[in-house]
């Protein structure tokens, strides 16, 4: 099965100074994600998101944009929306993002195949990112996962 035709629009996320410092303060308390005066004399020039922040945010919008409402609750596509993930490769965090930013998250089928020992569930190999209203790329990697066949 070939993979589908470009980047798929997952979901838009606006990062506030709060959720940066409630996210780095519990997961990535680096100086320049919780601290504005390090952050200013950081390379930065100023507070900044977590790389995993923003790799979390999009986690969130591929799970909601996957969900599929209408199905008995014991259907594949109900219990694992997205599936069971094999890994992440080729992860890279390519621009900062500032309070105020609003991103926009994508993936993209790259492979897809049938699973050949569970019917109706797809081992798909997909291109993730996530861009800033000018089109600048700041988050990109890919993943493998098995998932029910009729996700996005």
């Amino acid at each position: 099965m070939a993979g589908r035709e470009g980047p798929v629009e997952i979901g838009r996320f606006t990062f506030t100074k709060a959720e940066i410092l409630r996210f780095a303060q519990a997961f990535d308390p680096q100086p320049f994600h919780v601290d504005e005066a390090a952050a200013a004399a950081s390379p930065f020039g100023g507070l900044v998101a977590s790389g995993w922040h923003t790799a979390c945010v999009w986690m969130g919008l591929f799970v909601r944009a996957a969900a599929v409402d209408g199905l008995p609750p014991d259907h594949p596509a109900v219990l694992s929306p997205v599936g069971v993930g094999f890994g992440m490769t080729e992860l890279k965090w390519l621009a900062p993002v500032r309070a105020g930013d609003t991103l926009t998250f994508f993936t993209e089928v790259l492979d897809a195949r049938p699973s050949g020992s569970r019917p109706g569930w797809t081992i798909f190999h997909r291109r993730n990112s996530a861009q800033q209203e000018d089109g600048t790329e700041v988050l990109t990697f890919e993943i493998k996962h098995m998932a029910p066949a009729t996700l996005l």
